[in-house]
């Protein structure tokens, strides 16, 4: 199959008009409506582009199949093997993006594919990761894998049985959490800190 159009780091259009959304990782987001893009979007974009246009793939299917928004969930498989998805994590383009249904062998190369990018300083991570450290400690949740900012009342809500606390982001992404929609702590394409803009959803 094809990849006729590349939205951003880690969905697509195949020529025969369904949308592919890559399974357990997350892009940087490109600019959506008023919310700007945030850093790292553009080159995301470019890198997925670089990977698929062109050339003939095996869409593998993971999980359910599908997501909320009708979009097909899976990794897509080059001729000699090699896995688009991962290979974005292990160039800095992405990070882990856990669900339920992921399949627990590609969760576990992911995010061995993240932690070798960080220690290696590739893509996003060695900004990401220099960013000042929380006034308190990021707020996980067990059940879901996203972390949140302490002040977030999302990260208040966390129930005291799957609460995980992290220090810094460092420690949050190594552990495979993903930040929450809300209060995301991703930096703005333009050099700001981080936001309330969505990440996650794209």
């Amino acid at each position: 199959m094809r990849v006729a159009q590349v939205f951003d780091g880690d969905t697509c259009r195949l020529a025969d008009g369904r949308t592919v959304r890559l399974a357990g990782i997350d892009a940087p987001e490109t600019a959506h409506g008023n919310a700007p893009a945030q850093y790292f979007a553009a080159q995301a974009k470019a890198a997925l582009k670089r990977r698929v246009l062109g050339r003939e793939l095996r869409l593998v299917r993971d999980g359910r199949g599908g997501d909320r928004f009708g979009r097909v969930l899976g990794d897509f498989v080059l001729p000699d093997g090699a896995s688009v998805a991962e290979a974005l994590v292990a160039d800095g383009m992405a990070f882990v993006f856990w669900h339920r249904d992921l399949s627990p062998a590609l969760d576990d190369r992911l995010l061995a594919a993240a932690r070798q990018a960080m220690a290696a300083g590739r893509g996003f991570w060695p900004r990401l990761l220099a960013l000042p450290p929380p006034a308190r400690p990021y707020v996980g949740n067990a059940a879901s894998r996203r972390f949140h900012d302490a002040a977030c009342p999302q990260g208040r809500a966390v129930s005291p049985r799957n609460r995980v606390a992290f220090p810094d982001l460092r420690a949050a992404f190594a552990a495979g959490f993903a930040p929450a929609r809300e209060c995301t702590p991703w930096p703005a394409a333009s050099g700001g800190g981080g936001g309330k803009r969505p990440v996650g959803n794209g």
